[in-house]
This record gives structure tokens, sequence and C-alpha cells, in this order.
């Protein structure tokens, strides 16, 4: 589960994000990742800032003028300037977002997932859309990816460390 192998201190907080529709693949990497993310109820940047506030939700966009109408709105928001996947997540990964499986939210529709009864293993339901998740070949797959982006975070975190130090000499 979520940031069990961190210590408490480390572990990120549970927040609730509401993505753009041009985010609506990042959204599916962020409930696998273990996180409540709505889609987006309309396209209209209106309804998108009335329905993060009407849910107390972070608004995750890569739309600028819609991220700048956030804080007008007493939404939070989070721009995300990449438009490839991996990027997007290590850009959440920056706002403390674990990058770990969690399987407790389905990656289509958001719902929280249930063990699956009668069936041995791991096994996950959504109890919404009836889709099934387990630890299959993909999953190994997603992990080796979430790995690679541990180690790229770890990189520009060590980078960041050591520019930092370059300016204080």
């Amino acid at each position: 589960m979520l940031g069990e192998d961190e210590p408490p201190a480390e572990r990120p907080q549970k927040r609730s994000f509401l993505v753009d529709l041009m985010l609506l693949r990042l959204a599916r990497w962020l409930r696998l990742l273990g996180q409540d993310v709505a889609n987006p109820e309309s396209d209209s940047d209106k309804a998108l800032l009335g329905q993060a506030k009407r849910e107390n939700r972070i608004l995750v966009t890569r739309d600028k003028r819609l991220f700048s109408s956030c804080s007008a709105a007493g939404v939070e928001g989070i721009l995300i300037r990449s438009s490839r996947i991996c990027e997007q997540i290590l850009e959440m990964a920056e706002k403390g977002i674990a990058l770990r499986i969690d399987p407790q939210r389905c990656t289509l529709c958001n719902s929280s997932l249930k063990e699956a009864e009668g069936r041995d293993g791991e096994i996950w339901i959504c109890p919404n859309c009836q889709r099934l998740y387990w630890r299959g070949g993909h999953w190994k797959n997603m992990e080796k990816m979430l790995e690679a982006l541990r180690l790229l975070k770890h990189e520009r975190e060590e980078e960041k460390e050591e520019c930092k130090g370059e300016h204080k000499s």
C-alpha cells in the first residue's frame, strides 16, 4: 500500500485531484498510484473551477490560463508543463505523489476497489464498472517504469542539491 516502506514523516498525504481533459491519461496513472482523481464533468474553465471547489479537489491542468484562474476562484491548482506522460508523472512526484503502485482506485472511473472474493491471489474489482485488477505481466512492466522514474527523480534532486551548493560558494 501507499508509502508503507517510507517513514511516517515522508509518507505523502492523501489529496483529491481533478484533471482537465488534456490530462486523462495522467489521471489513470495517478489512480494506479492510489490517488483520488476525478474526471471533469465539463470542458469549460468555469465548470472545472466550480467542480474543483465544490468537491474540494486540486485542479491539475496544462492550461496556463485555467491555472492562473485557480487562485481567484479559491481553488488550489497544479500546472503540468510537459506533454509527455513520464514527465507528467515526475511533475506530480515532485508535488509529493509516491511512485508506487497502490491498487485502491479504478483507473477508469475512480471508484474504490474491493478485494475480489472467491479468487486466488491478489485480485481487486471495481464495484462500479466491474473491471478486474491483478499482479500480472503488465504490473511488472509498470513497476519497472516507476522504478526508472524514481531513479530519475532521485538524480534530479541530487543535481538540485549540487547546484545549491555551488551557489553558496
